[in-house]
């Protein structure tokens, strides 16, 4: 398939919603040497292309931070099915209004890869230096024959 203006903003539309760039290039039509044939070739289509990479992994990082920071709330609905005939009709019961506290976890996620130096959990430290240690006799295994 040939390059158009019209193929790239479908290109960047799948992207943008979080596709691969394999299920993208399957999706409108063009192989991934294509693909990135164009990324190499066209500097400004690159940028382009990226952008839209870049979206849906921004929209990630932001709900990471809200589940660090302030949880969220959200409504529990519960259904019961009523039968109407030969068909069953589902009627809204009731609603609860529910709330998840900050994600712990997802506070640590964070700080790890922020301040990496802060919160990484493997230390390293240093032991150069001289140890000074004198060896007085060397035992060895050997037993005298008898």
């Amino acid at each position: 398939m040939k390059y158009s203006e019209e193929l790239i903003e479908k290109l960047c539309k799948h992207l943008k919603q979080g596709a691969t760039i394999t299920s993208t290039c399957q999706a409108i039509g063009i192989s991934r040497e294509t693909f990135y044939d164009w990324m190499k070739k066209k500097p400004d289509v690159s940028d382009t292309i990226k952008k839209a990479m870049a979206i849906p992994d921004q929209k990630v990082e932001n709900a990471l931070y809200k589940s660090a920071i302030m949880g969220h709330r959200y409504t529990e609905k519960e259904y019961k099915g009523v039968a109407v005939g030969e068909k069953v009709k589902m009627i809204l019961v009731k609603k609860v209004r529910k709330f998840i506290p900050p994600n712990v976890t997802a506070q640590i996620f964070y700080l790890k890869n922020k301040q990496p130096d802060e919160w990484k959990d493997r230390q390293d430290i240093d032991l150069s230096g001289d140890l000074n240690v004198t060896v007085e006799r060397i035992i060895t295994d050997k037993r005298p024959k008898e």
